[in-house]
């Protein structure tokens, strides 16, 4: 590939990247002021720096830099609208908005990470980007090929036969239809993602004229884009047409300035007979005036203005531009802007990363690898597998070396679980990227289990930092080992696996390779952190195990009844049917209900309804607005009753369905590394979240039963949050009163309202439960006062008494903060940690959000722990007493068993008893267990 040099309009290119990965509320907010409401929602690291442009410029730079390749690099940037332009024309750019203030903290903010990269770049108050990027293309051009990023076509008038323009466009669509106008095929040219490459050909092509004419185009056309004029009158039509006759301003005002009525009439006869002017625009462009811009004043300054200019006095030299980034600079303003996704890598490094990635294809040497694997004091093991099936293993006990041995033409899976199995129960210390997936394959490793001497390496990164967006072995490289490896994708493409087996195998092995290298050098990596941060307890006796309990429990599923399903499928149809007809009758009106902007239009522009804030899509019915529209308005009731109905039928009695297995059962999955305060979440269907405020959601769990003579047994921890809350914050008023087991929420009502227990109210009792439970997740004055529709005074006023009855609450919650901002983190009573840099931020709604998370994360964090404890404990001890029992869902502070008549009351007593012994609190545990035939029954 041939060197180059590129230059890229930074300010074009932040400014693509900023709206590109805007919310949807800001783009499509109709002022500034309703746009500021969203800022929250911009990219934004911990600290409330925003980063959003600045991500995507460096995501594009690096990619372009890996892909393309080029040699030379600058980048150019506008710094004032106020350059030698506004002193020709002072309405030069006045049409353009201000910037959006994020957008504009960001142009300071990239310059300075470019300038740390390193990146030459070129700026002053007096030029344009184009105008740099103008006079190094003419400078260089003879020396080396040019190519120019921009989305700016004023840049085109640049384009000859050695300097190219990559014009972007905001889709591939763009590109994509570019290329298939000019019957290019994209895969032969050397171009970024969604961007055009154009030479001189093509762009006499696509604009009609030639490059070094584009100035002369848009003074006779203008550029609404830059507020240039043009001449009023004449159209992109005829301008095309003149220009390429002409050629220049200048030619075309030689060939009229001077002609008399009859040599105008003849040069209007030659327009349409030649140039195919129906109507002249001769009159257009021999206007005079004093006092406006038209005509040939027009047209010669529109021209200067559109043209680049290409003579500024630069001192650098080819060799200054050559591209030189520091890797480790890089890695410290990735790490520094937290772009944990991001990663550039240089050939040097790509080099260095080379290993021995040998794929095994011999019976006998596969053999021999696996036992040689077996003796090693330490190694590293993946499993490929693709949609259940086997496709490969990956060992790895030295860096940079590693063998995979594939299981189909050579093995059976089946030899080579067994090959595995045998491997990682005899190694000391196994390490793998996902134990659950291995466990589901290769069940036999259960026996591991009392040995703990398999590893998750993907667990213990995620221990490590619960706030990094996943645990692949790209991002655990990154993160433990500060090394930038390619990922499945970067190695594979889209095919995967399964199609570079055939294909690619040698990229196959490579890839899977690295996968087991990385577990093996991750692993000791990982231990050795946890060990430093006091968690290696809390993994080794915890998250380990977890995973066994957690595999079994996804293997075992759960039965679920599709006939039931399809009945309430059939009953919510018809509801869905019987609210539409209702809500077209009182709106006078048959419509979408679905449809945002039909809904919108009627609610607010024919019925006027109050609350209506219209943007450029149509009106806001979110259920913000709905919410505050129904206890007035029964059509707006009816409606959020619709959305209901509509959302239980998808996503359950139609969503679940298609996630009932071959056995009847659903087999769902059960992530430990997704939340930050450690709970385990449930998705591919999410059974933790099924609606219970509606009747109709709680009638989907009838759908899960226990299989033929067992029944379901349900367990839930009372109040486990506020019970820990007493026990960590030692206030002794709580802790009597769950000693003496109480009613919390009236003894709180009896405090805080004055009241003797016994005169308590139920809605006194309704809203101390609120105050409770809201003072566990750092509620404000405001947040209660909408909970309760009561003043925020008042909502101030009960939070207030709260802590005057509880003062070692308040105590504990303000202790909580103050640790979490002088450490870094805030901490479970076993020592999870939740890092919390939102304290550190300079932007006020993300620092009394890292406040909130502060007092939340130990409680929430702690009752996950319990949970899980709790969940190990039961799982172990079903499986020493020799029942049949076993757990068939987790939600939230519950557990749900699959028990056989015969073993009902061996199991109650065990978990009841283990979920009751999972945590030593200074008040007691206390669990409610039900029994029934369905999930519906035991609740």
């Amino acid at each position: 590939m041939e060197d180059f040099l590129l230059l890229i309009d930074g300010s074009s290119l932040l400014s693509t990247q900023f709206y590109g990965n805007l919310p949807r509320e800001i783009l499509f907010a109709k002022t500034v002021e309703e746009k500021e409401k969203y800022y929250h929602k911009i990219m934004m690291t911990s600290t409330g720096v925003y980063t959003n442009a600045v991500f995507g410029f460096l995501r594009t730079l690096f990619k372009i830099l890996q892909e393309q390749k080029p040699r030379y690099l600058a980048v150019a940037w506008d710094l004032s609208r106020d350059t030698f332009r506004r002193e020709k024309y002072a309405d030069y750019k006045a049409n353009r908005s201000e910037l959006l203030e994020p957008l504009r903290q960001q142009f300071d903010l990239c310059q300075k990470v470019l300038g740390r990269l390193p990146v030459v770049q070129l700026m002053d108050e007096r030029y344009e980007a184009d105008d740099f990027c103008g006079t190094l293309s003419k400078k260089f051009e003879g020396q080396v090929p040019v190519r120019i990023l921009t989305k700016d076509n004023d840049y085109l008038q640049l384009v000859t036969e050695r300097t190219n323009l990559w014009l972007m466009h905001s889709t591939a669509e763009k590109t994509d239809a570019l290329f298939s106008k000019y019957h290019i095929d994209k895969k032969t040219v050397n171009v970024p993602e969604r961007a055009f490459c154009f030479t001189p050909e093509l762009v006499e092509q696509e604009f009609g004229v030639k490059p070094c004419h584009i100035n002369s185009l848009k003074g006779l056309q203008g550029d609404a884009s830059d507020n240039i004029k043009g001449v009023s009158g004449v159209g992109p039509v005829a301008a095309v047409k003149l220009i390429q006759e002409y050629g220049t301003v200048e030619a075309l005002y030689a060939a009229i300035d001077g002609l008399d009525a009859a040599g105008e009439k003849e040069l209007k006869e030659y327009w349409k007979e030649h140039l195919g002017l129906k109507r002249s625009p001769l009159s257009y462009l021999k206007k005079e005036s004093d006092t406006e811009l038209v005509g040939k004043k027009a047209a010669f300054l529109s021209e200067e203005l559109a043209t680049i200019k290409c003579d500024i006095p630069l001192e650098q030299s080819l060799g200054d531009l050559e591209v030189s980034l520091d890797p480790r600079k890089v890695q410290e303003v990735l790490d520094e802007l937290e772009f944990a996704s991001l990663h550039y890598q240089t050939e040097e490094q790509k080099k260095e990363q080379a290993g021995k990635w040998n794929l095994i294809r011999d019976f006998g040497e596969a053999d021999r690898i696996f036992r040689q694997a077996g003796k090693q004091e330490s190694l590293g093991l993946h499993l490929i597998a693709e949609k259940g099936r086997v496709l490969a293993a990956a060992l790895c006990w030295k860096a940079r070396e590693a063998y995979t041995i594939p299981a189909e033409g050579m093995v059976s899976p089946e030899q080579l679980a067994c090959w595995v199995k045998e491997t990682l129960c005899g190694v000391k210390q196994g390490f793998v990227p996902d134990l659950k997936g291995l466990l589901h394959l290769v069940p036999e490793l259960y026996g591991c289990r009392e040995k703990q001497n398999l590893m998750d390496v993907g667990v213990a990164a995620y221990l490590l930092n619960p706030l990094q967006s996943g645990y692949s072995c790209q991002q655990v490289a990154k993160q433990l080992l500060e090394e930038v490896i390619p990922s499945e994708t970067d190695l594979l493409g889209k095919g995967g696996f399964t199609e570079a087996l055939d294909l690619e195998p040698e990229l196959f092995s490579e890839c899977a390779g690295r996968m087991a290298e990385t577990a093996f050098l991750a692993g000791p990596a990982a231990l050795a952190q946890l060990r430093e941060q006091e968690m290696e307890a809390l993994y080794k006796t915890v998250e380990l195990p977890l995973i066994y309990s957690l595999a079994r429990m996804e293997d075992v599923g759960i039965a679920t009844r599709r006939e039931l399903l399809e009945e309430l499928s059939e009953r919510l149809s018809g509801g869905i049917s019987r609210l539409e007809e209702e809500i077209y009758e009182m709106t006078g009106a048959k419509f979408n209900i679905n449809s945002p902007k039909q809904l919108g239009e009627v609610l607010f522009g024919q019925m006027k309804l109050p609350f209506g804030k219209k943007t450029k899509t149509g009106y806001s019915t979110s259920a913000d607005v709905l919410d505050k529209l129904a206890p007035d308005y029964p059509v707006v009731k009816k409606i959020l009753e619709y959305r209901q109905l509509t959302k239980l039928k998808s996503t359950y009695s139609d969503g679940l369905v298609q996630f009932i297995g071959e056995d009847g059962r659903i087999h769902g999955t059960f992530n430990q590394t997704i939340t930050a305060t450690g709970r385990i979440s449930s998705t591919e269907p999410n059974l933790q979240n099924i609606p219970v405020r509606m009747e109709l959601g709680r009638e989907i769990r009838r759908v899960f039963v226990p299989r033929e003579g067992s029944v379901l047994m349900d367990a839930d921890y009372s109040q486990i949050e506020l019970r820990i809350l007493a026990s960590m914050s030692g206030d002794s008023s709580l802790i009597e009163a769950y000693r003496e087991a109480r009613d919390i929420h009236a003894v709180t009502a009896s405090q805080v309202f004055h009241v003797p227990l016994e005169e308590v109210t139920s809605l006194q009792r309704r809203n101390a439960k609120a105050v409770n439970f809201g003072i566990v997740y750092g509620i404000s004055a405001f947040g209660l006062s909408e909970d309760l529709s009561i003043s925020r005074k008042e909502a101030t006023e009960y939070i207030e008494q709260y802590f005057a009855t509880y003062p070692g609450v308040k105590y504990f919650l303000d202790q909580l903060v103050a640790d979490a901002k002088e450490k870094g983190y805030a901490v479970t009573l076993f020592g999870r940690r939740r890092p919390v840099p939102e304290l550190d931020s300079s932007n006020f709604m993300q620092r009394s959000f890292g406040e909130r998370v502060a007092m939340n994360s130990p409680i929430q964090g702690t009752a996950a722990d319990v949970m899980k404890i709790a969940m190990i404990r039961v799982d172990r001890a079903l499986e020493k007493a020799g029942l049949s029992s076993r757990i068939v869902l987790q939600v939230h502070d519950e557990l749900l068993l699959e028990v056989p008549v015969e073993e009902q009351e061996a199991a109650r007593e065990i978990l009841e008893r283990e979920m009751r012994e999972a945590a030593a609190l200074q008040v007691p545990l206390e669990v409610d267990c039900k029994v029934g035939n369905s999930w519906y029954e035991t609740k």
